[in-house]
């Protein structure tokens, strides 16, 4: 047995006697998964514009309003839905996501960020964890400076947007017509964000959707294997020159066709002014570590780590796993020492968002009980989509939120050390990340206090809008001249 999987396998051990372990073919869930997160034919086919569900279907957003959440399964339910309704086609063979109802959010340059309409015929950008300068339109993609390049060498980009109650959200705070000490999560902020809008004439397409912020990260289609397995886009990226192996910079622009590798949604919904912190991958994106879930029968099941060289993020399982090989600076992708600006080896090493060694929350009593959560919503997706449907190989990896919306700690609940009795901890899928976007900020498999993603995301339980996003205050301070909103009359 290799040492990495003896490693894993050891550390899984300490959640007591392993009843069963298993080999998966890669990429595939486990179908024997106790199914306590589920959902009914007829409430999924509630979710489609039409009520019913049919091969890439539109799909509506999750009502946060309205959002009940009694209970872990309710949050996974809100994640899916607006995953796969921003997925969705808009009719006009665009992602809703592409659509006049998102904006992209330009990176900051000197405190300051822009929104930027989509528009029929514009095409949106998407850049390497870039640009500092503010010379090319760009986002910040990782969770640091680091760079992320896929297997077969080419740079992994992103896009930040944010929907239009976010954008009208924004405005109406700027003009004083709304106080904005928190994200909108009642029916009477819905109401007045609407009203404002309309004020102006702009009609909010899905207003029960409330505010969203949305992460994208792509790879260039051209050279992706099994490309209709993906949501592909057209984009401008950025060209570099290869001054040496160590340093790239940017040189100019040229159009591509993106492939979609992961998401990040993040929402305000109604008793969860923390927002709701959910992520997506693609099945081909990396190889899991070691975990556990519970089976229909009671038991344990213990799946080894993936192998094999076919991921889009991993040609070479190793021990060295998870080591970033270049950063950028300025407007340059520079080579860490000891390193060129090279692949490296990706693994996930939290599939599902909880620690191998502590109960990540209250509602769950093992990291197995609520890793076979988050699988049963999964199976129970893929298993309703139907025919080839593209969202199918989307794999929701999990959601985190705090107790009753109280605000954000920065922490992970910890049983050892935490309860609920502790406001702001994080729980549900509390240990999340995304391998493509906080590749080399994981934690590792064991519990990191600092493993949510509310250690980034929180200002000392803080509940305004600028203590949870890193767009906000910049889009803010680029007011008060509000971008050309979509469907505005021209003023005379």
């Amino acid at each position: 047995m290799k040492k990495r999987t003896l490693t894993k396998f050891l550390l899984l051990s300490i959640l007591g006697t392993l009843v069963l372990s298993c080999k998966l073919e890669n990429g595939k869930l486990p179908k024997n998964v106790a199914t306590t997160c589920e959902l009914t034919d007829a409430e999924f086919a509630t979710w489609f514009k039409d009520k019913s569900v049919k091969e890439n279907g539109q799909v509506t957003p999750a009502n946060s309003v309205d959002f009940v959440h009694d209970n872990n399964c309710d949050f996974y339910k809100w994640s899916e839905r607006m995953f796969l309704w921003m997925t969705s086609s808009d009719g006009k063979n665009k992602t809703v996501f592409e659509s006049s109802e998102f904006y992209t959010v330009s990176p900051k340059v000197n405190g300051q960020r822009n929104l930027i309409p989509h528009k029929e015929g514009q095409l949106l950008r998407a850049f390497a964890n870039v640009d500092k300068t503010g010379k090319i339109i760009s986002e910040e993609g990782q969770a640091t400076d680091d760079v992320l390049m896929d297997a077969n060498g080419n740079l992994v980009y992103y896009i930040s947007m944010v929907n239009d109650v976010y954008v009208e959200f924004l405005n109406a705070v700027n003009q004083k017509k709304m106080a904005g000490n928190t994200f909108p999560t009642t029916k009477a902020e819905r109401d007045s964000i609407f009203a404002f809008a309309k004020k102006n004439h702009v009609t909010l397409k899905n207003p029960d959707a409330l505010a969203l912020e949305i992460k994208t990260s792509w790879v260039d289609v051209s050279k992706v294997k099994n490309t209709e397995e993906f949501v592909v886009i057209d984009a401008t990226i950025p060209v570099y020159k290869k001054i040496s192996d160590t340093l790239w910079t940017i040189k100019s622009e040229r159009k591509a066709k993106l492939a979609l590798v992961g998401m990040h949604i993040v929402g305000s919904a109604s008793g969860h002014p923390e927002m709701i912190w959910a992520t997506f991958e693609h099945k081909r994106n990396t190889p899991n570590a070691a975990y556990q879930y519970v089976a229909k029968d009671g038991s344990i099941i213990t799946v080894l780590p993936d192998e094999g060289n076919h991921w889009l993020l991993n040609k070479d399982l190793k021990d060295s796993a998870n080591v970033s090989h270049m950063t950028f600076s300025g407007d340059s992708i520079k080579a860490n020492k000891g390193f060129t600006i090279s692949p490296s080896n990706t693994v996930r090493t939290k599939p599902w968002g909880s620690s191998v060694d502590v109960q990540p929350n209250a509602e769950d009593a093992s990291p197995a009980a609520s890793n076979s959560e988050i699988i049963a919503i999964n199976n129970a997706i893929m298993s309703k989509l139907q025919g080839k449907d593209v969202r199918k190989n989307y794999i929701f990896i999990g959601a985190t939120w705090t107790n009753s919306g109280t605000g954000p700690n920065g922490y992970s609940f910890n049983p050892k050390v935490d309860s609920l009795k502790v406001n702001g901890v994080a729980i549900g899928a509390s240990q999340l990340a995304n391998s493509t976007m906080e590749t080399y900020a994981q934690n590792g498999q064991t519990y990191n206090a600092y493993g949510s993603c509310f250690s980034c995301h929180s200002n000392k339980n803080g509940l305004k809008p600028d203590d949870l996003s890193h767009v906000y205050s910049g889009l803010l301070k680029g007011l008060p001249v509000p971008p050309q909103r979509v469907g505005e009359k021209p003023k005379k």
